[in-house]
């Protein structure tokens, strides 16, 4: 319960005050996008590899993990990931379980060019960036980023730390396991499942479901060409 202080509730925590944890590129459009929002004061940014006083567009580094202890007594309660984990889903997976441990919450964090239907359910600690939309009924899981430019249709259902990068498209009733990445440009056919931890390169087109742990190259069509007798490709 809040303590009353002259007649007031005195609450122990700022729900608008932020950090953003992370300091790389992503970060610079993630703290862009808090600051258009206009919801958030961001307190600095959270890196392990930055120096504490360094400035991230404006924003200051405070240190890195160690210090989420401080600034949670501080009553700051609000964080975001900015650490993309592209190559690597471990690294942005790392954050959100640090972030957990000292009891900090990770809100849904929407670009206000972007679109969310009602219908559809972002969980926690998702981003959707500038010009994305986000159609009915369908789900994005937790921690999953949402770039520029992307469409995710109707019915989607995208697992735990999925990452759509710019431009990507996912049509209806598609799925995307969990810490996959879809590269830029991408496209994922209706009603197509690819599986965890897959790699899909930029302008590849997946007509056919992806099993676990595959890694489809830029431009490649998916599943690969088959030839007949007469070496003519056709659809496998």
């Amino acid at each position: 319960m809040p303590e009353i202080s002259n007649g007031y509730p005195q609450f122990a925590y700022d729900a608008t005050k932020m950090v953003i944890y992370g300091g790389g590129g992503l970060s610079k459009m993630i703290i862009e996008t808090v600051r258009v929002l206009g919801v958030y004061q961001i307190v600095g940014i959270i890196d392990d590899n930055m120096k504490a006083g360094d400035l991230v567009i404006g924003s200051p580094v405070l240190g890195g993990a160690e210090v989420l202890v401080d600034l949670y007594k501080q009553g700051i309660r609000t964080a975001v990931n900015s650490v993309g984990g592209i190559g690597n889903y471990k690294a942005r997976l790392n954050v959100f379980h640090q972030l957990a441990k000292a009891r900090f919450i990770c809100p849904a964090v929407v670009h206000p060019t972007a679109h969310i239907d009602p219908s559809a359910r972002l969980e926690a600690g998702v981003l959707v960036l500038a010009q994305s939309y986000v159609s009915g009924n369908a789900v994005v899981g937790m921690g999953s980023l949402i770039n520029n430019s992307v469409v995710v249709s109707h019915d989607c259902v995208l697992g735990v730390c999925t990452n759509l990068s710019p431009g990507a498209m996912v049509a209806g009733d598609a799925m995307i396991g969990d810490f996959s990445q879809i590269g830029m440009s991408a496209t994922i056919n209706i009603g197509v499942r690819v599986g965890r931890e897959c790699l899909i390169g930029n302008g590849a087109t997946i007509k056919k479901d992806v099993p676990d742990g595959t890694r489809v190259y830029a431009g490649a069509i998916w599943p690969p060409y088959q030839t007949d007798k007469y070496n003519t490709p056709r659809d496998a």
